[in-house]
């Protein structure tokens, strides 16, 4: 009697290679952790100048929705020290306000951006209108950081802006361009 061969003896076994959707997610943010620490972004970026605004930030490539811009890069800090820094920055009136509140796990941080570096993130503009960036808390477990994702698809040469958030009474009546940009 003759034996029936198997279909692997014709055949090889042909493996998938598809990846599963947690392997792409770690990837993906492995990619990130990269970008994030290399700074790789910071030259798709051009600092400019404008008479109402001062600088602000455009770019040199297209960026897709949901894509990493740029890191809003300081320090971050507590709560508490922040809000002692920014009444110390409050009285010299050659510091600008880079201080950027946020909570992460139940906490509340604040990224300190206001000594002048090279990283362009604490230069990004305001717009309450029609912001083309939002902000998103990513951590890697050992750091986190406070990032800036593109809201919808930006064109090259587009300026860069976000919603600082800021709604405060007294604020807005010493910034009424918060609610009007």
């Amino acid at each position: 009697m003759q034996s029936q061969k198997k279909i692997t003896e014709y055949f090889s076994i042909r493996r998938s290679t598809r990846r599963q959707g947690k392997q792409i997610q770690e990837e993906k943010m492995a990619n990130l952790h990269k970008i994030i620490q290399t700074c790789s972004n910071e030259k798709f970026l051009e600092i400019y100048f404008c008479e109402e605004k001062g600088r602000g930030i455009k770019t040199k490539k297209s960026f897709a929705k949901g894509e990493f811009v740029v890191e809003y890069k300081g320090e971050i800090i507590n709560s508490k020290i922040a809000r002692i820094r920014e009444e110390e920055y409050s009285l010299n009136e050659n510091i600008g306000s880079y201080m950027y509140y946020f909570k992460h796990q139940g906490n509340l941080y604040c990224v300190d951006a206001t000594e002048e570096t090279k990283y362009k993130g604490r230069l990004i503009n305001h717009s309450i209108l029609r912001p083309n960036l939002r902000t998103r808390v990513v951590d890697f477990g050992e750091s986190f950081h406070l990032i800036l994702v593109a809201k919808r698809d930006i064109n090259i040469g587009e300026e860069l802006l976000y919603d600082y958030g800021e709604r405060r009474a007294e604020v807005v009546a010493k910034n009424p361009w918060l609610l009007k940009s």
